[in-house]
Parts: C-alpha cells; sequence; structure tokens
C-alpha cells in the first residue's frame, strides 16, 4: 500500500494538465533558440523527444537519444513545465514542431514520447491534423496513457486511512488531466483517436505499476501497432521507470522509427519493476 506522498510521487512521474494554454510556457526552452540540425545530420526527419513528468529526456529517454545520434540523426529534446494543463504543453510542442520544421526546411518529423509526454505526441500529432498534410510522419509512445490511468490500480491509501477525496485535489492540473475520464481526456479522445496518415508505435509493459491498466497504453485503431514488451520476452519484467532504460523497450523504439537500421530487438532478463 501507497501513502499520498507515494501517489502523489508516482503519478507526478507520468505527467497531467488541464486548461488554457500558451505557446511557450515558463520554464520551457524558448523556441527562439532552436537552431537548425547539424550539418552532417542524415537526411532523415528530425526527431522531437518528449519526457515525462518531473523527468527529463535524459532520464526518459536518455538511451533512445543517444542510440539516435549515434545513428546520424538529428534529435531535439525540449525542457517544459510537466505539471502544467496537458493543453497548455500540447500547444507549446505543437509550436515547437512549427519551429523546427522551419529552421530546417523540413516537410516532417518523428516524435518519441514517454510517460506523459506519449500522450503529448497523440495529441500533438491531432493537432496537425486538419492541416492539408500533417507534418508528423510518426508517434512512438512509451507507457502512455492515452485512455487515462486508474489510480485504484495503485492500491493507495490516505495517512489517515481515509478514501482518496473525489477529483484529487492534491494533483496538479497535469496529473488531474491523466486520470481516466477526465474533462480532458474525454475531450481529447471524443474523435478520431488518431490522426490519418501518421503511423503510430505504442510499447506498453504488463509490470507497469503507474498507467494502469496497462492497455490503456494501447490504442485500437487503423495505423497503430500496439506492442506489449513481454510478447516473446515474458522473462522481461521491466517497469515503468526502468522502461527508460530496458534494453527491450529501447530497441522497440529504435525498430519502430527505423526497422533498416534497427532490426533485432534484445530480450534481456529484467526484474526492476520500479
Amino acid at each position: 500500500m501507497r501513502t499520498l506522498t507515494g501517489i502523489v510521487a508516482a503519478l507526478a512521474i507520468m505527467g497531467w494538465t488541464v486548461g488554457a494554454a500558451t505557446a511557450e510556457p515558463a520554464g520551457s526552452t524558448p523556441l527562439d533558440s532552436l537552431a537548425a540540425c547539424p550539418a552532417n545530420a542524415r537526411a532523415d526527419s528530425p526527431v522531437l523527444l518528449i519526457h515525462g513528468t518531473h523527468a527529463d529526456v535524459e532520464k526518459s529517454l536518455g538511451p533512445v537519444r543517444q542510440a539516435l545520434l549515434d545513428d546520424g540523426r538529428c534529435v531535439y529534446g525540449l525542457d517544459y513545465d510537466s505539471d502544467e494543463p496537458l493543453s497548455t504543453s500540447v500547444d507549446y510542442f505543437t509550436a515547437a514542431v512549427d519551429r523546427i520544421r522551419a529552421v530546417n526546411q523540413v516537410d516532417s518529423l518523428d516524435l518519441v514520447g514517454k510517460s506523459q509526454g506519449a500522450l503529448i505526441a497523440r495529441a500533438v500529432s491531432l493537432q496537425f491534423a486538419a492541416r492539408a498534410v500533417n507534418p508528423i510522419r510518426a508517434v512512438v509512445a512509451v507507457s502512455g496513457p492515452q485512455h487515462g490511468t486508474s489510480p485504484a490500480g495503485l492500491h493507495l491509501t490516505l495517512p489517515t486511512g481515509s478514501a482518496v477525496p473525489q477529483g484529487f485535489p492534491f494533483l496538479s492540473p497535469a496529473m488531474a488531466d491523466m486520470i481516466a475520464g477526465s474533462s480532458y481526456l474525454t475531450r481529447l479522445n471524443s474523435g478520431p483517436m488518431v490522426a490519418p496518415g501518421v503511423r503510430y508505435v505504442m510499447t506498453a509493459t504488463a509490470y507497469d505499476q503507474i498507467v494502469t491498466p496497462y492497455a490503456t497504453a494501447f490504442i485500437d485503431a487503423p495505423g497503430v501497432t500496439n506492442i506489449l514488451v513481454q510478447d516473446g520476452c515474458p522473462e522481461d519484467h521491466t517497469g515503468h521507470l526502468a522502461g527508460s532504460t530496458d534494453p527491450r523497450t529501447v530497441d522497440l523504439v529504435l525498430h519502430a522509427l527505423d526497422p533498416v537500421r534497427h532490426p533485432g530487438v534484445r530480450c534481456t532478463a529484467n526484474d526492476n519493476g520500479k
């Protein structure tokens, strides 16, 4: 059983939100500071990495970023306030996509998100759905609560043993947005779950104790590939946090982005359930 502090810390790792957004919230990477890709970067679409709650790109997707850089890919990783409403963060990253395309004079980007960042990535792709050509080529989502998470799945109790207050007033706006049935998720998922022409790969682990049930990370829609880490590798017991460095999870992301350069996906025993 977890204490109130435990649940707040656990849910905070995912990210959650609600409210009006500005293009550049306080604490975020200034978009006018984003420069063009290095001249020696490969011609592939740039990759924008979106981290999880109370984390950064290194904590959420460090091995993925390093592997992409080793491949010669152009990679962007921006800081943002993961306590802000999801709508605020989605608007910020939508503007970031336009900025990255402009400074590089490219037509498309790939998005990779972990946890809260995975949900933001999908929402950004939907923001562009009204355009004649969606600039998002692919979305790779790692343990993202696409349908919201259930706090009941975390088996939490308050220090007093009383019930969790209705509305979860102790949660940040972002955390509240990530609860299944939140007004934000209801709006986001009231229409098509994915954008036409965008390729989606959703990964999840059966040992996730933060995004619960783990199948909330999956989407049943055309153009979506759902992958459970344990399929074909039952000895990998990685949890939500450990997925950031889990070899199989990292390989699944790399394979989703570029199966030619990363055809293999490792199967490594992993008992790190955190």
